[in-house]
């Protein structure tokens, strides 16, 4: 089953920008059975990052499309996404692993 949410504004898809207050899109995921989350959009090492870092600790696999997505790379930023992203098991792949 596929569905398509597009999260624009938000630091992340699953939390407010208070990093507490829940959106309400895990439960919305969860009832259309969705297990696998693939994110891309802007900016890959801040939105993108918290965006499938929060689909993984709410249980659900997250997948970054890498060439979908556009960094900041600030001061560092695009390597610790990275890195958090291998600690959290979140995969990256490209747009032709899709078709």
């Amino acid at each position: 089953r596929r569905v398509l949410v597009m999260a624009g504004g938000r630091v992340s898809a699953f939390l407010e920008a208070d990093r507490r207050t829940p959106t309400g899109l895990a439960g919305l995921l969860r009832e259309r059975g969705v297990q696998t989350v693939y994110l891309a959009g802007l900016a890959l090492d801040f939105c993108v990052a918290w965006s499938a870092l929060d689909a993984m600790a709410r249980g659900f696999e997250a997948i970054v499309i890498e060439d979908a997505c556009r960094a900041i790379d600030t001061h560092g930023s695009l390597d610790a996404a990275r890195r958090a992203f291998a600690d959290a098991g979140v995969r990256m792949i490209n747009s032709d692993a899709l078709l």
